[in-house]
């Protein structure tokens, strides 16, 4: 008897649909990617009929959790301001699209230079520039200190977010396309208005205490979310490119 129980559980087992996401601590996610990179820290099992819903659980006692609010619906249903209504807000707030690097030092542009700080870290980028205009940076600043602090007064220790794109030009687009199909023409990082923040990397500045992805992803969404509700932005969850796309309002 015992034995036959073994073989059914082990037959429902293998009918599930098993995926690996991305550890805790940092790791690479090229800029324009369709895919990422994961390894086997977290296990989340699809439920199926439910491509994005994840039901999850730690498989290393190194790997913890922490209390999350995170709003009732799938993200990728929550987050899903169009590109059309992204572009119109870009266009509104932000300066006329460059066509190559040069254009980026043009003192007539009012831009703020990127880089790693305590807020975030920007990954290498092959196909954006760092540079937002003022209001997207304060954003930028104010979601990865935002999401530092939530961290820490839930327990964890440091983290921070990691920006996979920036500002863009019409070359750097163009460049692109060749690469991703899904890249547009019309993209709203013309505008040094939008940025991307991964949902499947993060930076862990401090190993003794590991917290779980799925933990981090939605920590993160409550914050686009609250700044979002604030009417600073607006986002799309990206499923494919494991990236928040946000614009600043």
């Amino acid at each position: 008897m015992k034995g036959s129980l073994h073989h059914i559980l082990l037959a429902i087992a293998c009918g599930l649909i098993v995926t690996v996401s991305v550890g805790a601590c940092s790791g690479s996610n090229a800029e324009g990617d369709s895919e990422y990179e994961r390894d086997t820290a977290y296990i989340s099992v699809l439920i199926p009929d439910k491509e994005t819903e994840i039901v999850s659980g730690p498989v290393d006692s190194t790997v913890h959790s922490l209390p999350v609010h995170v709003p009732p619906g799938y993200l990728a249903t929550i987050f899903r301001d169009t590109n059309d209504l992204q572009l119109t807000a870009a266009r509104a707030v932000g300066f006329e699209p460059l066509h190559g690097i040069t254009g980026a030092y043009d003192t007539r542009h009012n831009v703020v230079k990127i880089t790693t700080c305590d807020d975030y870290l920007v990954a290498d980028l092959s196909y954006s520039m760092p540079y937002l205009i003022p209001r997207a940076a304060r954003l930028l600043h104010d979601i990865g200190r935002a999401f530092r602090d939530t961290i820490k007064a839930r327990g964890g220790k440091e983290y921070r977010i990691k920006v996979t794109s920036l500002m863009r030009t019409s070359y750097s687009v163009s460049r692109l396309k060749r690469r991703n199909r899904a890249a547009t023409d019309s993209s709203c990082h013309l505008y040094g208005t939008t940025f991307d923040i991964s949902w499947t990397n993060f930076d862990c500045r401090d190993s003794s205490y590991i917290v779980s992805l799925e933990d981090l992803k939605n920590i993160l969404a409550e914050i686009v979310y609250d700044k979002r509700e604030q009417g600073r932005c607006y986002a799309i969850y990206e499923r494919k490119r494991g990236c928040f796309h946000i614009t600043t309002r």
